[in-house]
């Protein structure tokens, strides 16, 4: 039997110092975000035969702040942040990326309105605020009929609490490589933070679900006894969970090297279910069990 709750402090003072690590990049870096909210071009071309590799494209192109992925076996999309290209510099990329043995058969240029970012970063913004309030209300509705000495809102507060953390871990490591290492903020991206918000709030139902059980199983102890065994029994498959899913984020971001876009949700998303499972045993439990405490001194 693991005594969860006896090192509590070490895994808050962990929980507290990466999170401020990450709000600190956020506040200081900013997201590096890319052409989908800040608007910019998108360049489309077909080849005669397969497509040469893409780092091969790469560290032929002249341009910057760029993201370039495959598309199908013979084409590659280029987005370029820049948003107003001319003919002389579009002829100029396309005839950078026709390398020696190569031939482009079609290319197709097409500019994303500054005014369509801003109204899609609005979007993704209200997207997830509205997830995150829709989690607390599930979870206090959920757990309305628990037992004390916790209330369905306490859980569902923590709950919220948790998702900031596992959300804000990834959100910080990308503002610190959008800084020093250009990685931008797109769509894929923000689909990875709302699978991260599911997931985490799938591992706390599994955790509080088992401690509502408990509870009603194990009338004559403490909460913070049934918190523990209630993790005992539960860690193992929170942890199984986390990385059967990792093993399957880690073999998209390696089978895809060179598309950034499937690489950065693949890192993204990676990033936040270890936090997620992290918070789930480490953090959410012990932080009830803590409340519970103080209300009884």
């Amino acid at each position: 039997m693991i005594d969860f709750i006896k090192y509590s402090k070490i895994y808050f003072v962990i929980a507290i110092l990466i999170t401020l690590a990450s709000i600190i990049s956020l506040f200081y870096f900013g997201l590096n975000l890319g052409m989908d909210f800040k608007g910019g071009t998108s360049i489309k071309v077909e080849y005669e035969a397969k497509a040469p590799a893409i780092e091969s494209v790469k560290n032929n192109l002249k341009v910057e702040n760029y993201q370039i992925q495959n598309l199908g076996e013979k084409g590659f999309i280029l987005k370029i942040n820049t948003k107003d290209i001319s003919a002389s510099e579009f002829s100029a990329i396309v005839k950078d990326m026709e390398l020696e043995g190569t031939k482009i058969i079609d290319s197709e240029l097409e500019t994303i309105s500054p005014v369509v970012g801003a109204e899609l970063k609005q979007k993704t913004i209200v997207v997830v605020v509205c997830a995150l309030i829709a989690m607390l209300l599930y979870i206090a509705f959920a757990f309305r009929k628990v037992s004390k000495p916790v209330s369905s809102f306490q859980y569902g507060i923590v709950s919220t609490l948790m998702l900031f953390h596992d959300v804000l871990i990834p959100l910080g490591l990308l503002a610190f490589l959008g800084a020093y290492y250009g990685v931008q903020f797109t769509i894929p991206i923000v689909t990875a933070i709302l699978a991260i918000i599911g997931y985490s709030i799938n591992n706390n139902v599994v955790v509080f679900d088992r401690i509502r059980e408990n509870l009603h199983l194990n009338r004559k102890i403490g909460y913070r006894e049934v918190v523990n065994i209630s993790l005992n029994q539960i860690y193992v498959r929170c942890i199984q969970t986390s990385l059967t899913t990792l093993f399957v984020l880690i073999a998209l971001y390696f089978y895809f090297i060179g598309e950034e876009d499937i690489q950065f949700f693949s890192l993204a998303a990676s990033v936040g279910i270890i936090a997620g499972a992290f918070s789930s045993i480490f953090l959410a439990s012990p932080i009830l069990a803590k409340w519970v405490e103080r209300k009884e001194v």
